[in-house]
This record gives structure tokens, C-alpha cells and sequence, in this order.
């Protein structure tokens, strides 16, 4: 029989194990979920810049916490069964960077950190993960501080006892006073700049997006056919995913009243355990996965499905938060006849979505047109030049670096000059003598008379994959930082 050094050395690599297959798995469902794009081509630039000498820049471990055996499994189940196997609108915002994913793993940090009452080394943790995701995404303000500040308050109404929420309140306050002191330094020293926020949807677009919500929220959890369709697994394959919804529906709901009857009664305990640690984390992750809707409600100006990507923080949170809801659960139950229904029922499901998931691999990754299009521009010996953002850094990437495209856009509708949001000085500072746009995708005003009006007439110009339209000059173009 093996000891316990044994089980825990075995254990482990079990754990090292699954985290690699699930790592390949995501990263392969990613390849044929998306085409890659200038989102997630502009963090790697970011971390190229970083890397080379501007480092100043010009869940399921939560759900099995205190679940042993058979019921460990099921909570690790569901969260894997959600995340593991996403639906293809989920697949496309979950793993395409970067679109907030980074910060609700902040986040979550910052949450198990705080998950005990103490002044200690996890106050200081999760102070700094905080201020970090708030100086990468304010988005860190509504779906990490407001949370812990206000699982800080339930604290002390349940244990009526302000002290018992103090440690996450001052947390929530010493990350916004960190974050704000790492601005003012960094700006003083000239290093990066916080960009503008986005503009807030009108009151009007927020009563829209209610409605809306709950459609793309559906559509991201894998019910439903539209716009980023469903994969290419059968439709009938896609409704077994309702009871994914239901599970996350019911958990969010049930912790939601407990939360409430337990701050109003004083009662520090959730049903199936009497641990503070349980109740302070699923605290913080309620608030945060009902943060998460509200954002979308708040910010996403229009009916543009890209604003989906708001909800993708609340399914995580909501998916860990539901792995720890049945983990209790299945603590609960006897293997009797409901037990094993239950079980049977969750394994279906998880073969269902595992199905939908082998499916879709099998067919062929989606190609992006811009590894053609640097391809061409490589051959034409054109490697310096700039564009509308979603023809730029993508082909910097795809080319590795051989062709380099640095987005711009028309100021006023007018003039080009850098598009200043999610890029550094020195990448203008190089002279070019091409720009490239997509005449099916116009953004940014970059276009054929913009940069007329910026450059004079270009002495030649291509049409290139039938849709990105290149226009060489030859002399230097230089664009104001």
C-alpha cells in the first residue's frame, strides 16, 4: 500500500498531467475555433516590447476545495465540463486574447487569497493581483475590487462583527491606492499611459441590453444557433447544453438567497459546510459573476456581438461557483437511486459536450487571410509599413517579425497618425513606405483618401487575397506620435 509521501507525489503528477491535457485540448479547440487576429496579435507585440528593454512600456482547484473523493469529482466535473468543452461562442471570447479572460484569472487569485480572515501574506497577494488588473483592464474595478469590498461588507453582516470583513475591505482600498501611485509614478518617469475609457452604453441601449443579454449569455453557453453559430456539431447536440444553465442558473441563485438570508440573519455558514473560508469565497465569486451581466449591460454601446465578450468573466466565475455548489450537493446525497441518476444524468451531459468539442476539432482550422498578405508583402520586399489596426499587427506576427505593420488611424477623420491605444512610441519611429487596409472591413477611417490626404498619391498600388487594398509610396512616410 503506498504512504502518504507516495499518494501526494502521485497525486501531483496526476494534477501536472491533467493541467497539460487540458492546456493542449483549449489550445487546440482555439486553432479551430478562430482565425487569429491583431487582439490578441497586439498583446504578444506588447510582450516582444516588454521583453526587449521597455519592461516600464511608452477555477477548478476553487471547486474542490474541502471536497474529497467522489464528490471532488463531480465538482471538478462541472467546472470541466463548462470550460473544458466550450461551446463555439464561448470557445471564440474564452480563448482568444485578449478579452478579459487574463483578469478574471486575477482575479480569482485575488479571491482564494482573501478567502481566510487574516492580515497575512494572501492580504498582500491579492493586493497586488488587484492593483495589477487594474492597471491592465479597469475592468478589474467592477469584476474584482467591487466584489471583495463587497464580500467585505457581507462579512460583517453575517458574523456581526466589523472586523471580520476588514481584511478584504482594505484589500479592495489598498489595491485602488496602489494602482493609482503605480500611474503617477509611471507617468512621471514617461513610461505607458492608461488609455481612454469606452464610452458607456445610453439608457436607452442598457434597457436593450437586458434582453440581449440573456440571448448572448444563452448563445456563449452553447444554446442556440446565430451569428457565431454553433460549430459543427449537430443542433440538436447544442440543447444539452441547457443543462449547463441550469446548474450555473440554480447555483448563482441558491448562493444569492444564502448570501442575503445570511447577512440579514446573521448566519455565517452555507448549506453543507460551517467553514469561513467556503462562505467568504463563494461570496466573492457571486458578486463577481453578477458583475460580470452588469458590465455588459453598462458598457456594450451597441447591439455588436463582440460586446459578448463582457459576459465571458461571469461564466467562469459562475462555472467555479456551480462546481462548488455540487460538490456540496453530491456530499449530500447517499448512493442510492437519486444519487446514480445524478451521476449518470452529469456524465451524459459532460459526453455530450466532450462530443461537441471532437467535432468541431475535426474539422479544418479556419486560415487568416493576413499570413497571406504578409506573404505577398514579404515577396514584394515591402517590411515596413502601417495600416488599419485589424490589417496590422496580425501580419507582424504572422510574418514573425519579418514584415512589420504598426496601426494608425485618421485623426478627425482627417490625417493618420498612431493609434495610440495598446502600442509603444519606438514602433513609429522607423520610417515606411506602405499602408494597407481592408476594403471589406473599413475601420478607423483609414482609406484610400485619408491617406491621399496624409501622403499625397501613392506611385503604386495592389489589391492583394481580393479584399486588403496596398498602396506604396516611394519615398518615406512618417506618422506623428
Amino acid at each position: 500500500m503506498l504512504g502518504p509521501w507516495y499518494k501526494r507525489v502521485g497525486l501531483a503528477a496526476a494534477a501536472t498531467a491533467a493541467t497539460l491535457g487540458l492546456f493542449v485540448l483549449l489550445y487546440a479547440i482555439s486553432v479551430h475555433a478562430f482565425a487569429p487576429d491583431s487582439d490578441g496579435a497586439t498583446v504578444l507585440l506588447e510582450g516582444q516590447a516588454m521583453a526587449h528593454g521597455h519592461l516600464l512600456l511608452s477555477g477548478v482547484v476553487m471547486a474542490v476545495e474541502q471536497r474529497r473523493r467522489a464528490t471532488a469529482i463531480a465538482a471538478a466535473a462541472t467546472v470541466v465540463a463548462i470550460l473544458a468543452f466550450p461551446a463555439q461562442a464561448l470557445a471564440i471570447f474564452l480563448l482568444r486574447g485578449p478579452l478579459h479572460v487574463g483578469t478574471a484569472l486575477w482575479c480569482l487569485v485575488a479571491f482564494l487569497a482573501l478567502r481566510r480572515r487574516k492580515f497575512g501574506i494572501g492580504f498582500v497577494v491579492a493586493v497586488l493581483f488587484l492593483a495589477a488588473g487594474l492597471l491592465g483592464d479597469l475592468q478589474m474595478l467592477a469584476l474584482g475590487v467591487v466584489p471583495v469590498f463587497g464580500a467585505g461588507v457581507l462579512a460583517m453582516g453575517r458574523t456581526r462583527d466589523w472586523r471580520t470583513g476588514l481584511p478584504q475591505v482594505a484589500a479592495a482600498i489598498s489595491s485602488l491606492v496602489l494602482a493609482e501611485a503605480i500611474r503617477r509614478i509611471a507617468r512621471a518617469l514617461g513610461t505607458f499611459s492608461i488609455a481612454t475609457a469606452n464610452p458607456i452604453a445610453t439608457f436607452t441601449q442598457m434597457v436593450h441590453n437586458v434582453k440581449h443579454g440573456l440571448h448572448e449569455g444563452a448563445l456563449m453557453m452553447g444554446v442556440g444557433t446565430t451569428y457565431f453559430g454553433i460549430g459543427a456539431d449537430p443542433r440538436a447536440l447544442s440543447y444539452t447544453h441547457s443543462l449547463a444553465i441550469l446548474v450555473v442558473g440554480v447555483a448563482v441563485m441558491g448562493t444569492c438567497l444564502a448570501t442575503v438570508w445570511g447577512a440579514v440573519r446573521g448566519r455565517p455558514t452555507v448549506v453543507g459546510t460551517s467553514s469561513e473560508a467556503a462562505w467568504r469565497l463563494d461570496d466573492m465569486l457571486l458578486l463577481a459573476a453578477l458583475a460580470a451581466p452588469v458590465a455588459f449591460v453598462v458598457l456594450a454601446a451597441s447591439p455588436d456581438p463582440e460586446y459578448a465578450r463582457y459576459l465571458t468573466p461571469g461564466i467562469i466565475f459562475g462555472a467555479i461557483l456551480a462546481g462548488r455548489v455540487v460538490g456540496r450537493v453530491a456530499e449530500g446525497l447517499t448512493w442510492g437511486a437519486l444519487g446514480r441518476a445524478a451521476a449518470a444524468v452529469g456524465l451524459a451531459a459532460s459526453c455530450c459536450y466532450a462530443a461537441g468539442a471532437a467535432i468541431n476539432l475535426d474539422q479544418s482550422a479556419p486560415q487568416s487571410s493576413a499570413a497571406t498578405l504578409g506573404s505577398w508583402l514579404e515577396a514584394h520586399d515591402l517590411h515596413d509599413g502601417i495600416g488599419a489596426y485589424w490589417s496590422s499587427s496580425i501580419v507582424t506576427v504572422e510574418s514573425s517579425g519579418r514584415v512589420e505593420v504598426r496601426p494608425v488611424v485618421a485623426r478627425n477623420g482627417h490625417d493618420l497618425v498612431r493609434y495610440d491605444r495598446n502600442s509603444a512610441g519606438y514602433w513609429y519611429t522607423e520610417p515606411f513606405n506602405f499602408l494597407v487596409f481592408n476594403l471589406q472591413a473599413p475601420w478607423g477611417d483609414v482609406s484610400w483618401q485619408t491617406a491621399v490626404t496624409t501622403f499625397g498619391p501613392p506611385s503604386r498600388a495592389y489589391t492583394v487575397a481580393g479584399t486588403y487594398r496596398v498602396m506604396v509610396w516611394d519615398r518615406t512616410l512618417r506618422i506623428s506620435t
